[in-house]
């Protein structure tokens, strides 16, 4: 395989241009090397090819000569040859003298023809430039307006999403308040209806109304003896939690999961300890018979930090009045003492 042969001139004239000398060669073999004009069309085509730097091959012209002809066969063509490479010499001699003079006008006119194609293929190639300038530029334009649009449709969405939300909030405050004061009016208008209906009763009854003159009459009730509450010890917590992990020494995981869940209670009632639900357990619970209530001394543990079974909801429930921090707080550091220590229970008789 060979490299084509081009045209020197016209090749020299795309290198000045600017064009690759790979390119160039490339152009005008494939454009038949007929003009410049041609050339830089098809460079102009084919410029995003992916082999466009590539110098194209051609199969070599290889002359094969036999040497089975015999020298008689070889004297005799020569012979036949001979008059006519002669004859053909006078011929171009003479037809060579005959075009001397229009050849040197054409090279002349050829001359002035290639500088104005070279003129006109340059003004060409500058043109199809500046039109791939100016869609650069107008793509580069329209990224970016596109991206000030997705910009400001963001910004947009946020602001409304920021003014659902507190359009969302004031409504549920606004519902609160009447909701409060409903109930307020509610409550009155109950406590009216029992203050008529004691009235009427005791109209009924003849007897005379209450406070007729006003005046604030002291009611006086009776005084409730609180029970003696039992005093709960650490002893007794720890002594519960060892015979949760004694009973259930063989499964290690179910007890640390038992542990974990009464520290969970615990510590909910410490930080929360106004709210209900997480002072009411229901016994029926399938996580909670899981983790505690189906491990002996799980309820119990709870019980003895102030938790009370009510056998008719079937439920766990710690009273407001019945809160001692000081015991919840000694219960969570005995279970965090349990979880921390491996050998906890096991040793003890």
């Amino acid at each position: 395989m060979a490299v084509p042969q081009v045209d020197k001139k016209m090749l020299s004239e795309l290198e000045s241009m600017g064009f690759p000398t790979t390119r160039s060669i490339r152009a005008l073999h494939f454009s038949g090397n007929s003009n410049l004009e041609s050339a830089v069309n098809w460079l102009l085509e084919h410029e995003s090819d992916p082999d466009i730097d590539q110098l194209p091959l051609i199969p070599r012209e290889i002359p094969i000569e036999c040497g089975d002809t015999s020298n008689e066969v070889r004297n005799d063509i020569q012979g036949m040859r001979d008059p006519v490479q002669e004859q053909k010499r006078e011929e171009r001699t003479e037809t060579g003298r005959q075009n001397e003079t229009s050849q040197l006008e054409r090279e002349l006119n050829a001359d002035e023809q290639e500088e104005e194609d070279r003129k006109r293929i340059l003004a060409l190639y500058k043109q199809k430039r500046d039109e791939e300038g100016r869609a650069r530029e107008q793509k580069r334009n329209q990224l970016q307006d596109d991206q000030r649009e997705r910009i400001r449709a963001s910004k947009d969405l946020m602001e409304a999403k920021r003014t659902l939300e507190e359009n969302q909030r004031k409504r549920m405050m606004e519902s609160r308040i009447a909701d409060q004061e409903e109930e307020k009016r509610a409550r009155e208008r109950i406590r009216q209806r029992i203050a008529d209906d004691r009235a009427e009763r005791r109209r009924r009854l003849g007897l005379p109304q209450e406070n007729p003159a006003g005046a604030s009459v002291p009611i006086i009730t009776p005084t409730k003896v609180k029970p003696v509450e039992r005093v709960v010890t650490s002893e007794q917590l720890r002594d519960c939690l060892r015979t949760l992990k004694k009973n259930h020494k063989d499964d290690s995981a179910r007890v640390t999961r038992a542990y974990q869940t009464l520290l969970k209670i615990i510590a909910n009632i410490v930080k929360n300890p106004a709210e209900d639900k997480f002072r009411r357990i229901r016994l029926s619970n399938p996580i909670f018979k899981d983790r505690v209530g189906n491990l002996q001394g799980g309820t119990e543990f709870l019980e003895l930090c102030g938790f009370q079974r009510l056998s008719a909801s079937g439920y766990l429930v710690m009273p407001r009045d019945r809160i001692d921090m000081t015991l919840l707080n000694a219960a969570g550091v005995e279970i965090a003492s349990a979880m921390e220590n491996p050998y906890f229970g096991l040793l003890s008789k």
